[in-house]
This record gives C-alpha cells, sequence and structure tokens, in this order.
C-alpha cells in the first residue's frame, strides 16, 4: 500500500506501520468492529473521526494531542487556527519555530521520529546551546 497524501491518513498508516499490534488487534483496542474501517482511513478513502483518535492513540501508542492537531489543521484549518492563536499560547517561540520547522520538512520528505532521529535532535540542540553559551 503506497502512503496516503493526507496528513492525518498518512499519520495514521505511519503509527499503524510501526506498531507491533497486528491491524484487527489495534481496531479491537481503539473499539472498531472491524479492521477494514482502518484500512478506508488509513488510506485515506474515509476520514479518521476525530472523535475516535484518543481512542487510535492509546491504542497505537502515540501522542493523541499530536494526532488531534493534525486531524484539525487538515479537516478544520479555521478551527485549528483560532485554537491555536489562543490555546498554542503556551509554547514559547523557539518551540512555535520548531514546530514550522518539522511541519515544512514533513512536506518535503515525511519522516517518523523514531528514537534514533530524537536522539541526534537533542545532541543537536545540546551543541548548539553549548556554542551560543560559548558565543555570547
Amino acid at each position: 500500500m503506497t502512503r496516503p497524501t493526507s496528513p492525518t491518513a498518512r499519520h495514521l498508516f505511519d503509527a499503524i506501520d510501526c506498531s507491533p499490534k497486528t491491524q484487527k488487534e489495534i481496531a479491537k483496542d481503539a473499539g472498531f468492529a472491524s479492521p477494514n474501517i482502518l484500512s478506508m482511513m488509513k488510506s485515506g478513502e474515509t476520514k479518521v473521526p476525530i472523535s475516535r483518535i484518543p481512542s487510535l492513540s492509546q491504542a497505537l501508542s502515540v501522542a493523541p494531542g499530536e494526532f488531534i492537531n493534525i486531524a484539525l489543521r487538515e479537516y478544520h484549518p479555521d478551527l485549528h487556527e483560532v485554537l491555536s492563536a489562543h490555546y498554542g499560547a503556551g509554547l514559547s517561540l523557539s518551540e512555535k519555530i520548531l514546530l514550522e520547522v518539522h511541519d515544512e520538512a514533513q512536506l518535503v520528505a515525511p519522516f517518523v521520529l523514531e528514537a534514533g532521529l530524537c536522539d541526534l535532535l537533542l545532541e543537536l540542540f545540546v551543541f548548539s546551546g553549548r556554542l551560543q553559551a560559548e558565543i555570547g
């Protein structure tokens, strides 16, 4: 199966692909009667219901906030913009920039933040902080 173009379907596709569970197990754990609906959602044939994202996230061991954010941005961009403007205020400028860079990179070459990549990013941030401390 080819990766879908829908960001929400792609997120689900990647999470299912990385899960040690079978699609049948994921469907059962998320409260779906049949794994066929997961196939339809991960292909982009049908939308992922936002109300079901928390149970899907738990079944897949992924962060529900990120998954909901992706779905809101795709399915309800106006609502996403309003919510981000008013409830995203808890993010620092650096965190907002980091999220924008992440989103831009996902559009160019989609990737999954696996442990190895997280370790490399941590090293990069630590190195950057030390370098800035030395300079400044």
